[in-house]
């Protein structure tokens, strides 16, 4: 009988945890996640010029660069493990400020030009000048609204 209790217990408290975290993983929605298809053309059409299309283009680069210490990896760590501290092998590594950039990201021009910075792939989405049907959209309010 003691275990019956036991394991009725252990369940309902399974189930007041899982609802506890289903509660809180509902603040972290992304603001678009309410939104049905009339929201978000009313967000693209009132949003005027602060709302940009983008289009997807298979010839740009993205691109893995240093982050704000200027060096590859963690500053002053042979991340690799290869015996030399800093070396270009060691950007992108896991818990370094290295960026991965597409053409839609802030600094991204920067990057072009930053020495260090490696071409990693090629395709991303680019701002379009005018399409009838974009693929997504970049709105102040809403971040990306995805158009398919």
């Amino acid at each position: 009988m003691v275990i019956r209790l036991l394991i009725v217990v252990l369940l309902l408290g399974g189930v007041a945890a899982r609802l506890v975290m289903l509660n809180q993983t509902r603040r972290f929605a992304p603001p678009t996640a309410g939104l049905d298809r009339a929201d978000v053309k009313r967000a693209v059409t009132e949003g005027g010029d602060d709302v940009q299309p983008y289009c997807f283009a298979d010839d740009v680069a993205v691109l893995l660069t240093v982050g704000k210490d200027g060096q590859p990896g963690q500053a002053e760590v042979d991340d690799n493990l290869n015996g030399v501290v800093d070396d270009r092998r060691e950007t992108g590594a896991v818990g370094s400020d290295d960026e991965c950039l597409g053409p839609a990201d802030a600094g991204y021009h920067d990057a072009l030009d930053r020495p260090g910075t490696l071409s990693i792939s090629k395709g991303g989405f680019v701002e379009c000048d005018s399409a009838d049907d974009p693929p997504r959209y970049l709105t102040p309010d809403l971040g990306w609204i995805v158009n398919r």
